[in-house]
């Protein structure tokens, strides 16, 4: 059980349709509106985080709590008073975060060079989470990926994070090409397909720099069911398909939330 105080440090989700939240909600909350929980599910903070929800109808709320509950949050209600509905218009904040690996990546790179900025590449970028970061910290993003739908929600979560995504939809498994020396960054979190990596050295720009995670042989997989080893690296493969770079971060068998990651920072030269 929480304490008060620490409870009523919690994000508010409020669950309640948007017209009604844009009239008033409280401050720093987050609407999602019980109806869209599934197709937004991306906007959710990491599994096994808690949550104080609202809804001002019981049933309603009772409903998105049993959902987030099965999808292994921990939620407590929010009791709010009409006082505390003062904020008006559309959220000023998140629930979601970026990769924490990206996370520390940019802190680095913003150590080595003294700024952010110019142009990303995010391979397999997927609901668009890491994309839209590199778009909230001042990149102009190209954001790669073969399905439609996740396109379409990684552009609606940019919009709703007030930045803008150049989306792109391709196979790079089928057609590993991309353009030469034009992207400042390039990242590729869990994903991987070896005939695409010399495409990826090719397409950072001389001086720019690649932040690459993707599972480790060691990983467990998802529920029990062992990962394809076409889909996992071995100790040293990041750094060594990467060796012309310099390696700033490289690290093999990093545990974090019951799986295990292979990850790399590196910068081409100039």
């Amino acid at each position: 059980m929480r304490a008060d105080g620490e409870a009523a440090s919690l994000p508010i989700l409020d669950v309640r349709a948007e017209a009604r939240f844009l009239a008033g909600h409280a401050p720093g909350a987050v609407n999602i509106p019980l109806e869209e929980l599934a197709r937004r599910a991306h906007e959710l903070p990491p599994k096994g985080a808690a949550v104080r929800l609202y809804d001002d109808n019981p049933e309603r709320g009772k409903a998105a709590a049993e959902a987030l509950r099965l999808r292994g949050y921990a939620v407590q209600p929010a009791a709010l008073a009409a006082d505390d509905l003062r904020e008006c218009g559309p959220s000023r904040a998140a629930l979601w975060r970026p990769g924490p690996f990206l996370v520390e990546a940019l802190e680095c790179i913003a150590t080595a060079t003294g700024s952010l900025g110019g142009r990303a590449l995010d391979i397999a970028c997927g609901t668009g989470r890491d994309a839209a970061y590199l778009a909230m910290r001042g990149y102009e993003v190209d954001a790669v990926d073969r399905l439609p739908d996740a396109l379409e929600r990684a552009r609606d979560l940019a919009r709703r994070s007030g930045v803008r995504l150049n989306t792109i939809q391709a196979d790079l498994r089928h057609e590993p090409v991309l353009p030469a020396e034009r992207y400042d960054l390039v990242t590729v979190l869990r994903f991987l397909h070896r005939p695409l990596l010399p495409a990826i050295r090719e397409c950072v720009a001389p001086g720019g720099f690649v932040v690459y995670e993707t599972f480790h042989r060691q990983d467990p997989g998802r529920k029990g069911q062992p990962l394809d080893p076409n889909h996992t690296v071995a100790d040293g493969e990041l750094a060594a398909a990467f060796d012309e770079f310099e390696a700033i971060l490289a690290r093999d068998g990093i545990a974090r939330g019951g799986r295990i990651f292979s990850q790399l920072l590196a910068r081409r030269s100039g």
